[in-house]
């Protein structure tokens, strides 16, 4: 098949989780013997080149313009050169992110349109209360709607953009994320009291309340060392996170957090391989990869009961969940897998087991090759 992925976050530069996603299926798909190629819009200052080829994907930046209208401007140009792709048999299908909506307003083109849903700015914005302008609700609903078909990463998110969208069909395919099972070391995880967080310093990501738990935590295993990986971003008033998060703490607490700011993947898989349990408890994800990789590493994971959480593990089986609202959950949770060399071992090989046997990525390539094929087949049959 000759596959394209819309995708303005590709690796390397500045990317989230739906870049790390692109690129693993991507790469997957390229060595499995399919053409595969990825195009986006970046800002001019994206340190990544206008194209490459990475493990066999094709990658095009296409740079935004500058000027007022750069926002339309950008849709048109992407627009027009996956229409050309398409036009010359290029491409047998295009996949879109649900976030800002790219598909909107595309008339129909020779292959079929599929979105992925990672969650769209409006399904964030309506799981933690918040809201959205106009024109951005408009463009991911305007672009679901025009899709000719779409999958989601879990059946929490289809069920909630169904509804937020007045969606009339669909999904017709749940496809978790996808992630690479990493290799283990031999280490005593045992012998250290590190715990790992990874991810942007956002409030949806429960960060604050973790560190109103860390304190209740040093109260009880008072060697326990707080790691933070991830980019500092702005709170709703402001200010640094980093800086109001280390507010939360006492001085003397705060000589058992360290902050890292943002890590390689790989340099990243290290330190999860070595740690002696990592916690999300985040407020809304449509599904997580952060602690995906983490239970990949063999690491005893704690993630959000919020979302698709009890899509992602099972409760005291592959690992343990919380509510991002319970402070004494997460500090039960977090002591538990401090002070139980046991329970913390039994959690992490059995997080790994179900990272290789549900949502590695030579798992779930087969099912991405069938959707794709069942939509170019089923497309081909609505066009004769």
């Amino acid at each position: 098949m000759k596959i394209c992925f819309i995708c303005n976050e590709y690796p390397p530069g500045p990317h989230g989780g739906i870049g790390t996603c692109v690129q693993v299926l991507a790469r997957e798909l390229a060595q499995s013997g399919h053409q595969v190629r990825v195009a986006g819009m970046y800002p001019r200052s994206y340190p990544s080149a206008d194209y490459e080829e990475d493990q066999g994907v094709r990658v095009w930046r296409f740079r935004r313009p500058p000027g007022p209208i750069a926002a339309l401007t950008s849709r048109y140009h992407l627009y027009k050169q996956i229409a050309r792709w398409c036009q010359n048999g290029e491409v047998d299908i295009v996949e879109v992110p649900d976030w800002a909506g790219w598909a909107a307003g595309w008339p129909k083109l020779p292959v079929p349109v599929v979105a992925r849903l990672n969650g769209s700015a409006s399904y964030f914005a309506a799981e933690i209360n918040g809201s959205v302008g106009n024109t951005t609700y408009w463009l991911e609903r305007a672009s679901m709607r025009r899709v000719d078909y779409w999958c989601s990463v879990s059946n929490y998110t289809a069920a909630k953009t169904r509804e937020l969208f007045k969606l009339r069909r669909g999904p017709d395919a749940i496809l978790y994320n996808p992630v690479e099972v990493q290799p283990t070391l031999t280490v005593d995880r045992a012998s250290n009291q590190d715990v790992v967080f990874t991810g942007t310093l956002t409030e949806k990501k429960g960060v604050i309340p973790l560190f109103e738990a860390w304190r209740q935590v040093l109260a009880e295993c008072p060697n326990a060392m707080l790691h933070i990986y991830g980019k500092d971003r702005a709170t709703i008033d402001g200010e640094s996170m980093q800086q109001h998060l280390c507010s939360l703490l006492s001085r003397d607490e705060l000589q058992h957090v360290v902050f890292h700011g943002h890590l390689d993947r790989e340099d990243l898989f290290n330190v999860l391989r070595r740690a002696r349990l990592a916690v999300f408890p985040s407020y809304a994800e449509a599904f997580a990869l952060a602690p995906l990789e983490a239970m990949a590493c063999g690491c005893p994971t704690i993630a959000s009961k919020r979302g698709a959480g009890s899509e992602l593990m099972r409760e005291d089986q592959d690992g343990l969940l919380v509510d991002p609202d319970n402070i004494d959950e997460i500090r039960a949770a977090i002591v538990r897998l401090l002070q139980n060399d046991q329970v913390a071992a039994r959690l992490g090989e059995a997080g790994r087991a179900r990272i290789e046997q549900t949502f590695s990525i030579h798992k779930l390539r087969s099912q991405n090759e069938a959707f794709y094929r069942q939509c170019i087949e089923a497309y081909s049959q609505v066009a004769a």
